[in-house]
């Protein structure tokens, strides 16, 4: 079976080249192009002046990407933390843009879209990709054509709809540690007007971690989704489709790894005598409690391997989670109307062994129960020399926070109960313009106005309503932003354009309460000044892109979690300005007809300018999640068996700089730089009904981190350890 490449790599509007390539059957050799929507509405790729990396779901299965936030492996200059472990609420960054709070409160300045759908909760931003049709990645501002505004970018999942005929697939996998997964979708049309797809997924994993303590498997996995769409066209100018969906997660909550920051020689006093910098990291401290996976402790050995730990507490998440849409486009004479109703609801329970010891020295809870109601309303035209599009978005977001932690050695037990409603209201405009045969201009425009309101209740465990709380409040904050874009686009040739421009981003201020205090913070602002190419060369065997970029960024939004005295706060406000730039380049090669290559490198330097907390001045460091250097690459080969089908080679790769977990730039708080190696074999039939398949995720069997926090009052570092090395085989079946 031939397969050739489907680049779906865009060139961002005032930047970059930031893309991915996707594979579909065809007789050509060529890398071709395809029909993106990223400007909501159908266009050529080459002729789209935004930058936007997108996969389809072919190229997704055959990565083997299973959760939404895989994609940033393959994305230059695109990263992810997980402050509450691998399969936690994720941290998303895109070129140095992005928010490391752990918090559900707090919406990131990167926006996730599900089948045009904002997805508002942070603990909703991670779930498993379900038969999916395509993911789109777009950098840099977003809002002019958005319902939602986005300071960082916005990442677009997008279903795979109904068809005229019925058809179906299905897949079984088996791998390490027990895993199983079982996937598959039908669909097709119910009557002349009509057409459904049902999808679902299963997910079972005993756990790849063991506890020395009882013996279990841990990080084990247990989730359920499915999505059912009804797609109805009751005349040529009307198209409804409708959306439900759902599941659920009862895996094991992830546990972390523990590194003593204590001098063991010290008595347990008050002072808490910490050991220094190199100590600690010579694993040679201990925790208050006298624990360190590095010696044995009361008759339990030492952590022996990566993929081991000491464990008082074995919790499980309890998610569910449901939600539906209605998308409605109406053709009305030369105009274009698009409705898009949706609401969304999950409970969300995450309880933690957050010491990562054999001691109950620090438990913890963090759960949500949030519903978000959204209504998008845009009209378009197409016109021979220009189009434009104008829009309006409101959304209301409902949510209760409940945290609370356990310290039984401190005699300090202290929960939290926040209600908080966002209301925002925004109104848009987009345009692009021919300016000649070679020359374009796109411009657009967005006014949002957003309301924050609170009531915030912060308490000791148990709660006595006699005794006054820790802090208590009712908080309400209003923001409104005028933002826009101008971009200049300039085709040298049927196969060079170039282009250049201005976008300003604005992500709004919020309310950050701990236990000294309820604090508004402000909106962050972006400037960003983008410029780049776009190539297609050796008579279309070949596509280059590239750009560069400068982000003036003003009141960035700054998390960070500190000691003072012998209590740990978490850090929230308009702590610093900063400046970044880069570039990222992308080459797709189709050297021979069956020989496939995709390479792609993002460039970035992001430092904090003018900012000082309560630790002191940390003007001049890097921003948090943002490594100097990403590179990722594919290479594929087929090797065509005639009536025996083919056989396909396939080895992908990522590699990432060093990137600091905290502000302060902590060096403990840090992972070293490292490569990540994944491989696939596949066997499919000739007539492309059966594939089966051999794979490996992290052949290399990296050991890393994901995110760490500092612990020390309590005498230790929380780190949150990657998924080491994984394989697997599976079938798929399509009809």
């Amino acid at each position: 079976m031939r397969q050739s490449l489907v680049s779906i790599s865009f060139l961002s509007l005032f930047c970059g080249s930031a893309s991915f390539t996707a594979f579909a059957e065809s007789t050509s050799p060529l890398i071709e192009e395809i029909v993106v929507t990223a400007e909501k509405r159908e266009e050529n790729l080459q002729d789209v002046p935004v930058s936007v990396s997108a996969f389809t779901g072919d190229t997704i299965e055959k990565l083997g990407l299973r959760q939404s936030v895989d994609i940033t492996a393959q994305t230059p200059n695109f990263s992810v933390g997980y402050p509450n472990g691998d399969g936690g609420i994720p941290a998303l960054f895109i070129r140095g843009v992005g928010l490391n709070d752990f918090g559900v409160l707090n919406q990131g300045p990167v926006a996730t879209y599900a089948d045009q759908t904002y997805i508002a909760s942070n603990a909703a931003q991670i779930f498993q990709l379900l038969d999916v049709d395509r993911v789109e990645v777009l950098r840099g501002p977003q809002g002019t054509l958005y319902g939602r505004n986005a300071n960082g970018g916005a990442v677009n999942f997008i279903s795979r709809k109904p068809t005229t005929e019925w058809e179906g697939w299905g897949r079984a996998s088996y791998g390490s540690w027990e895993s199983t997964k079982f996937e598959g979708a039908i669909g097709g049309p119910i009557s002349d007007v009509i057409g459904v797809r049902a999808s679902l997924l299963k997910i079972d994993s005993d756990g790849w971690l063991e506890n020395q303590v009882t013996g279990n498997d841990q990080n084990g996995a247990d989730d359920l989704a499915w999505r059912v769409l009804l797609e109805a066209n009751p005349n040529d100018s009307t198209n409804l489709l409708v959306n439900l969906h759902g599941g659920k997660s009862e895996s094991d909550s992830t546990q972390y790894q523990h590194l003593g920051t204590l001098d063991p020689e010290s008595e347990l006093d008050p002072e808490f005598d910490q050991c220094t910098p190199a100590q600690i990291a010579a694993l040679q401290c201990v925790d208050v409690a006298g624990y360190s996976e590095y010696a044995p402790y009361f008759g339990l050995p030492a952590v022996p391997g990566y993929d081991d730990g000491n464990y008082d507490y074995e919790p499980k998440n309890d998610t569910d989670f449901w939600g539906v849409s209605l998308t409605a486009t109406f053709d009305v004479g030369e105009f274009e109307i698009t409705s898009i109703t949706s609401f969304d609801d999950i409970d969300d329970s995450r309880p933690e062994e957050t010491d990562a010891s054999p001691n109950p020295l620090i438990h913890g809870l963090l759960a949500v129960d949030q519903q978000t109601f959204s209504q998008e309303i845009r009209i378009a035209q197409d016109r021979d020399s220009w189009s434009w599009l104008a829009g309006a978005y409101y959304m209301k977001d409902e949510a209760t926070d409940e945290t609370g932690f356990d310290l039984p050695l401190l005699d300090f037990n202290f929960a939290s109960h926040t209600d908080q409603e966002i209301t925002s209201m925004a109104i848009f405009a987009d345009a692009k313009f021919d300016l000649s045969e070679a020359w374009s201009l796109s411009t657009g425009l967005r006014y949002t106005k957003e309301d924050i309101e609170q009531d915030v209740l912060l308490f000791l465990v148990p709660f006595d309503p006699v005794d006054p709380p820790l802090v208590e409040g009712s908080p309400d904050e209003d923001f409104d932003n005028v933002s826009g874009r101008v971009v200049l686009d300039y085709r040298v040739s049927d196969d060079i354009l170039i282009y250049g421009g201005i976008t300003t981003g604005f992500k709004a201020g919020g309310i950050q309460s701990s236990l000294d205090g309820i604090f508004p913070y402000d909106e962050e602002k972006l400037i960003s000044y983008e410029g780049g190419f776009k190539s297609t060369l050796a008579d279309g065997r070949v596509r280059l892109n590239g750009a560069v970029f400068y982000y003036d960024y003003q009141d960035l939004q700054v998390f960070t979690f500190i000691n003072v005295g012998d209590i740990g706060f978490s850090f929230l406000d308009n702590a610093s300005d900063a400046r970044v730039y880069g570039a990222e380049i992308e080459l797709q090669m189709l050297p021979t007809d069956q020989l496939f290559i995709n390479l792609g490198l993002g460039l970035l330097d992001s430092e904090y300018e003018d900012f000082v907390n309560p630790d002191g001045d940390q003007s001049g460091n890097q921003v948090t999640l943002s490594p100097d250097v990403t590179f990722n690459g594919l290479v594929q080969y087929d090797v065509p068996l005639g009536d025996l089908g083919a056989v396909t080679f396939q080895v992908d790769w990522n590699y990432q700089d060093e990137v600091f977990f905290d502000s302060l730039n902590n060096p403990l708080l840090s992972q070293d730089s490292y490569w990540l190696y994944n491989g696939r074999v596949a066997w499919s039939s000739a007539d492309e009904h059966w594939e089966a398949a051999l794979w490996g995720r992290n052949l290399g069997d990296e050991e890393y981190l994901v995110y760490a926090f500092d612990l020390s009052f309590l005498g230790f570092h929380e780190r949150m350890l990657g998924t080491p090395r994984s394989v697997g085989v599976e079938v798929t079946y399509r009809h």
